[in-house]
């Protein structure tokens, strides 16, 4: 029996749809995988992001061998530079429903960093080692961030020494580090970040990392009470706020305005 001309084409239409839904999923998937690098740019190793919910940002103990290698690799390379992609996964980096409300001024503890600077903070973070405890050359590493797969890593690149802050080789996104070392400098009135520190990774005896020591504990627990505090002073001062002045009633032809309610 020949199908009617409706039956044929409402088929069609599934098939269709059946199509571009397969298509959006492979389009997806892609999404969430890291890119290969192009031509002429290798790639060193990538650090995890996935152990400190509380400071996501914080450049992790297991980071150690990584970030060695990766300094190693740019000091024996004149020839080349070394492009930092930061990256985060939203569906694993629980942010705080309140991180960044409370606050103008940059997060300096990494115990309030908005989804929306998880990435870039990632890659400045990482930075700052290198250059802090490595002695890495700070105008040879750019910070940058790539939103279009999810991970919780910064990933490390060596490009042509000729890379600089609008060019990385990469595609990725430029980040505004303060201070600024990577050229040309982005504009004087753009936003920037600075890197939140944190302390040197205690090595063993073969040079790998050793576990969290009692110092960084102690650490952590001294930047939440400092955040504490400041979330108790600026609640206070709310408190404090004098009430606001009502508008008098509004003026009616029984009750005409005997004076202006504009200054």
């Amino acid at each position: 029996m020949m199908q009617s001309g409706f039956s044929l084409r409402r088929t069609q239409a599934v098939l269709v749809l059946t199509v571009s839904f397969a298509s959006a999923l492979v389009s997806l998937a892609q999404t969430r995988n890291k890119p290969a690098p192009p031509s002429g740019v290798e790639e060193v190793c990538s650090i995890s992001f996935d152990q400190d919910s509380v400071r996501p940002a914080r450049v992790e103990n297991s980071a150690l061998p990584c970030l060695k290698e990766a300094v190693k690799r740019l000091k024996e390379r004149a020839d080349r530079k070394l492009v930092l992609v930061g990256v985060k996964d939203p569906a694993k980096d629980h942010e705080l429903a309140d991180n960044g409300s409370m606050r103008e001024e940059e997060d300096t503890t990494g115990l309030d960093v908005r989804l929306e600077d998880l990435s870039a903070y990632r890659a400045v973070n990482t930075k700052w080692y290198l250059v802090q405890y490595l002695n890495a050359d700070p105008t040879r590493v750019l910070p940058t961030t790539d939103e279009s797969y999810f991970a919780q890593t910064v990933t490390f690149y060596l490009v042509p020494a000729s890379a600089d802050f609008n060019h990385n080789f990469l595609g990725t996104t430029k980040t505004n580090e303060h201070p600024c070392t990577i050229k040309p400098c982005y504009p004087p009135d753009e936003e920037t970040l600075t890197a939140q520190r944190r302390s040197h990774i205690a090595e063993n005896a073969a040079g790998g990392p050793l576990p969290e020591t009692r110092a960084d504990q102690l650490e952590l627990a001294a930047e939440q009470r400092r955040r504490a505090g400041s979330a108790k002073a600026a609640a206070k001062d709310a408190h404090n706020e004098p009430p606001l002045t009502p508008l008098p009633p509004r003026p009616t032809p029984e009750h005409p305005a005997t004076a202006s309610i504009i200054p």
